[in-house]
Formats: C-alpha cells, structure tokens, sequence
C-alpha cells in the first residue's frame, strides 16, 4: 500500500509534529524578550497605556481643600454622599503622585463604592477610578490586587461578550495583554490562566465573526492576541507527543478525575492543536485583510511566515515570505519590504515574550554583540562586548541565550540571504 505524502491531512500531521519535537527540546529556540531585548526596543505587547493613564489626570497640588470639602459633605450628607466621589479621587490622586500608595487605594476603593451604592454595580462612572486604582497598583509593584482588580474591570466592560462596542473590545484587548503579562511575571494561577485566556479570545474571535459591523481591525486585534497566546502556550508547557489518556466508562461511572488531570488534558490537546490552530487564525484573516489593500495583507501573510519558522516549518516559512516580497514589490511596497525583509529580525517581534522592568527596578546592563546570520535564520560568529553596566554581568549566559535566537532571514530578489557583519546593543532585563 502506498503513502500519499501530499495528502493534506498526513502533511499536517507530519507539521504538527515536526513542531512539537522542536519544543520538546530538539532545536527550541530563545525566547525572545524573556532575558534581553534590543537596546530600545518596545512593543504594545507590554502594556505602556499604564503610563498614560499614569499621567493623564494630574493630582491636586494639596490635599487640604479637598479634605475639607470631604468633611463638608460628610457632615451634610452622611457618608455615602453621591457628592465624595470627586474629592475622593482628587486626593486619591494626590496620594500617588507622592507615592503614598496605601493611601491611594484606600481612597479610590472608597470612591468607587461611593458611586456603585448611588448608581448601581455596574455603573460606568467608576471606570475612571478603576483605571487609576490599577494604576496604583502597577505602581506599588502590587501585582497580586492588580490581578484581581482586572478580572473586575473585565467584567464591567462586559466580559467580551457583544454588543461589541469600540469601548469594551479595546477594555478586552487591555485584559488578554494583563492576562499575557501575569503569565509571564508568575503571578499565580498560570495553567489555568493560560487556559482561560485562550478560550475567552477564541470566544471573542466567534462573536466577531457573527458580527458583520465590527470593524476589521478589531478582528486582526483579537486573532493576534490569541497568536500570542499560542506563542506562550509552546513556550510554557512541554507537549507531549504520545495521544492523551482516554478516560475509560469505570471512570466516568466513578470518582472524577482531578481538576489537574482535566486540566492537563486539555493542555495537551491545546498543544498538539498550536501549530495548526495558529496558522489557521491567521489564513482567515488574510482573506479579509486582502480587501484592504497589499500592505495589510503582506502584513498578515509575514506575520504567518514568522509562525512557520518559530514552529520549525521552513519550507512552509519560506513560502509565506517569498509570497511577501511579491507582494510587496507587485505593490511598489520598496519600503516595507526593506523594513520588514531587508536585514534579519529576532523572532518573535512581537513582544509577547517582553517583561519590562517595574518601577523601581535598575535598567539592566547593554552588551554589544556582532554575529552573522544565515539565510535559515540562525547565528554564528558571535562576539560580545560589555557596553555599560556592572563588570560582574555574566555574559556567558547571554551569549548562549543569543545564539539560540531565532532570526527572520534577510530577503534579496525573492531568496533568503546571508548577513555578515551585524552589530546591535541588547539590554539585558533585571
């Protein structure tokens, strides 16, 4: 009997598995992000809005206006006074930008429990005082309240379910990027948060679709969240390759299994689903993205390549950056060729692997670092110089953690190339 190697069902089983042995320990690449960054590199992925927020209601001068004002009302109105939510804030404001922390939280708790005792649990005149209230918490490296706060801001904003106004998919997408940071500063809960995560912006992903009035951008948002997601996935679980165990009838007439065993069930199907539910996210997007012109389907199908390679298909890899560059240049896209294909990319430039330092933290030491990279993405001839920082930086372990990096090749006249000779500072994160 022969075997149809072409067949599609066999070449993506042959793809999945190619994929899991790689992560199995095989050839795993670095992970991009975790340890060092380029020196100045940053992603949305990382979640600056904070310092937005941080900055765009300034605090009040002094505190002692408004705490009579509160005294005022107090004695007028009693305690729950729809009027004390404002001076609240405005103190609670005044407390972090001293760094008062505690005293801040205090307030603006009091604050929102004000306004839901006027206005109801779900009133959104709170929102404003979350957001600050999470601020505070970011800011006093309080992860552990800022987790819990944020699965009450995801609720307020709806939970990802419709009506999918631009307010609350833009408060999903600011969830699912907490829920990626959480995971990778080991706050807790990490198989199951990871688990959530994915079936909550897959939930989302389905109500988009059955949503024709939803803008197509909020589409590519959520089906790139979930990428993410799945980067994290492979890098944070070891897949297994053997079939998971099937539960037998004794068991299903007997004790159920434990929630561990559930949950590293699904774990394990997840994983042996990645490769192909990631490349499949992004082949249904592509067929939108086309109506929006060559760029943002080039965009799409560059972001597929990068998959392919980080899932150790680089023929399937090779073909979505050849389907780039034709793209492009059909386009008269000289530009973005040159940037996105023009000189190797460290992988995955997406940032989803980024921890960036908390304040208060020291910014780590920058090394230099001249290497060469082959038209398969991978390096060699690596040097290292220590730019600033203490002398007692090991260098040892970044280099070995940089030589594993898995670059984007560079791309000449429709084929993969050979760089020599790259010089570029990283940061390596504290």
């Amino acid at each position: 009997m022969s075997i149809n190697l072409n067949s599609w069902p066999l070449r993506w089983t042959l793809f999945v598995t190619l994929c899991l042995q790689s992560f199995a320990g095989l050839c795993a690449p670095t992970f991009y992000g975790e340890d060092f960054i380029r020196f100045g590199a940053s992603w949305e992925e990382g979640g600056e809005r904070w310092q937005e927020l941080a900055g765009a209601t300034p605090g009040p001068a002094e505190a002692k206006p408004y705490m009579k004002q509160l005294e005022a009302l107090e004695l007028r109105d009693g305690p729950y006074a729809d009027g004390l939510a404002e001076p609240l804030a405005a103190l609670g404001r005044y407390y972090r930008r001293q760094g008062g922390y505690q005293e801040a939280v205090n307030l603006y708790r009091r604050a929102m429990h004000v306004v839901r005792i006027n206005d109801g649990l779900y009133s959104e005149r709170q929102i404003p005082l979350l957001r600050e209230l999470l601020v505070s918490y970011r800011e006093a490296g309080d992860l552990k309240s800022l987790d819990q706060r944020y699965d009450y801001f995801f609720r307020l904003y709806g939970g990802g379910q419709p009506p999918f106004t631009e307010l609350r998919l833009r408060a999903a997408r600011e969830y699912f990027r907490w829920q990626r940071e959480a995971l990778r500063r080991d706050v807790g809960k990490n198989s199951r948060r990871l688990l959530d995560l994915i079936n909550a912006n897959e939930e989302l992903l389905l109500g988009l679709q059955q949503d024709v009035e939803v803008d197509y951008l909020w589409r590519r948002e959520m089906a790139f969240s979930q990428l993410k997601n799945l980067y994290l996935l492979l890098q944070r679980h070891s897949p297994l390759l053997q079939e998971s165990q099937v539960l037998t009838t004794s068991q299903y007439m007997g004790a159920k299994p434990a929630v561990a065993e559930l949950e590293e069930q699904r774990m394990n199907s997840l994983l042996r689903s990645a490769p192909a539910k990631g490349a499949d996210l992004l082949k249904q997007l592509m067929s939108a993205a086309r109506m929006r012109g060559p760029a943002e389907h080039a965009s799409v199908e560059l972001a597929l390549g990068d998959w392919y390679l980080w899932c150790g298909s680089k023929q399937r890899s090779s073909e979505a950056y050849a389907a780039v560059v034709a793209e492009l240049q059909g386009a008269g896209e000289s530009g973005l060729l040159e940037q996105w294909l023009g000189t190797p990319v460290e992988l995955p430039d997406n940032g989803v692997f980024w921890v960036p330092q908390l304040i208060g933290v020291d910014e780590g030491p920058v090394v230099r670092a001249s290497y060469d990279v082959s038209s398969r993405g991978r390096l060699s001839q690596l040097q290292t110089t220590l730019i600033s920082g203490s002398e007692d930086t090991s260098l040892n372990s970044f280099r070995r953690k940089l030589s594993a990096v898995l670059f984007r090749p560079r791309w000449v006249n429709g084929e993969p190339e050979a760089v020599t000779g790259l010089q570029r500072d990283y940061q390596i994160l504290n």
